[in-house]
């Protein structure tokens, strides 16, 4: 129980990041090209080329071309997140969900820490973010992505908290 306090916490307090370091010896398999980015029905989403997958561009909470607007303390426990996702209408599409830990790791940029993300693309991407995948060793946690690292972790889904980012997969 003490871990879960311990993350808790750490995630509440998390600041942003302060600037991004990439390595030239790992292969940037993130770069622009990649990614379409498009705005659909005043929402700005981004298609991944290499998944297949469509991406709310901004964590929820935030808004705007560089996901500065709004606010970037929005955490939800995990059912919230998931009817969240249920009902969301986002770009007038009404398919988004939770992504699991594999699809939500892919926009991890393993080439770069602090954030391990493309942030041309996915700009302000704060810390941890829920996915649908259950914690194996220990049935009351799920998985969330935290993308200083681009590592995961378990969070208790009654009374842990993380931010969401919402996919669908394109038709």
């Amino acid at each position: 129980m003490k871990k879960i306090l311990l993350l808790s916490v750490f995630m509440i307090s998390q600041p942003l990041y302060s600037e991004q370091t990439c390595h030239d010896y790992i292969t940037d398999e993130w770069h622009d090209s990649r990614y379409k980015v498009e705005t659909i029905n005043g929402g700005n989403v981004v298609t991944d080329k290499v998944t297949g997958l469509m991406w709310k561009q901004c964590t929820e909470g935030l808004s705007g071309t560089n996901c500065m607007t709004g606010n970037k303390d929005v955490l939800l426990e995990w059912q919230q997140a998931l009817d969240l996702a249920e009902d969301s209408d986002y770009a007038d599409f009404t398919d988004w969900r939770i992504p699991n830990k594999n699809e939500l790791q892919s926009l991890s940029a393993k080439n770069c820490v602090g954030p391990s993300i493309n942030e041309n693309i996915f700009p302000n991407t704060i810390a941890f973010i829920w996915t649908s995948t259950p914690y194996s060793e220990y049935p009351i946690f799920t998985r969330v992505v935290e993308f200083n690292y681009g590592s995961d972790a378990g969070v208790e889904r009654g009374d842990g908290q993380a931010r969401v980012k919402l996919v669908r997969t394109v038709d």
